[in-house]
């Protein structure tokens, strides 16, 4: 059942092609999160986490953002853009997340190993997202995978864990507005769990 009458007329301007004929202005979107004055010092801290710059698959990578309108189709939206490629405000916003939600470790973008013994010991995450949309019946769906692997200079690089994870989310309201609030939303909710998770499978 559609939620409301914003996704009826939604899907009826994605089935048209939206007319060129309707003069729309385009409107760009962004994740709030604030940044936050921080510093750490790699000597205060346990360990090095990496994160990887986030794989969406397939169109899911778009400045459109992505609604799914039936079983197999997503559509990205024409006039509804995201003010930066997906895998990169999603990556800022996971190394953000995880850097408060782990105090005890070095939480830094994804870098090219350094020659350093004490710098080619660290953990890597890596995001794999199938799903990063909303649909017409008013939610917001952040799906996929991620990985853990711990690299040592004795052992090499290693899997420690794989998870898949799903989080549909119903809007607060209709429109973009409330989709691009809630996909935020949802993503630190993934990222502080994941924060947990790697607590807890943290090699010894």
């Amino acid at each position: 059942m559609v939620k409301s009458s914003f996704f009826v007329i939604l899907l009826a301007l994605l089935l048209s092609g939206c007319s060129s004929s309707i003069q729309t202005t385009i409107a760009y979107y962004q994740f709030e999160q604030p940044i936050v004055a921080s510093s750490r010092d790699v000597s205060a801290t346990d360990a090095q986490l990496r994160v990887q710059t986030v794989v969406l698959r397939g169109a899911l990578n778009n400045r459109g953002i992505a609604m799914k309108i039936d079983h197999n189709q997503i559509h990205a939206a024409n006039y509804h853009l995201w003010g930066e490629s997906p895998d990169s405000m999603l990556t800022v916003s996971a190394q953000q997340t995880l850097f408060n939600a782990l105090p005890n470790w070095m939480v830094i973008k994804g870098l090219p190993v350094i020659t350093e013994l004490d710098q080619q010991t660290f953990y890597e995450l890596e995001y794999e997202i199938h799903h990063f949309n909303g649909d017409l019946q008013g939610n917001a769906d952040i799906s996929g995978l991620w990985r853990l692997y711990y690299t040592h200079p004795e052992t090499g690089r290693r899997l420690l864990s794989l998870h898949n994870f799903a989080n549909v989310t119903q809007l607060d309201g209709d429109g973009y507005d409330p989709l691009v609030a809630t996909l935020e939303k949802t993503w630190q909710e993934i990222n502080l769990a994941v924060a947990k998770q790697i607590e807890q499978t943290r090699f010894k």
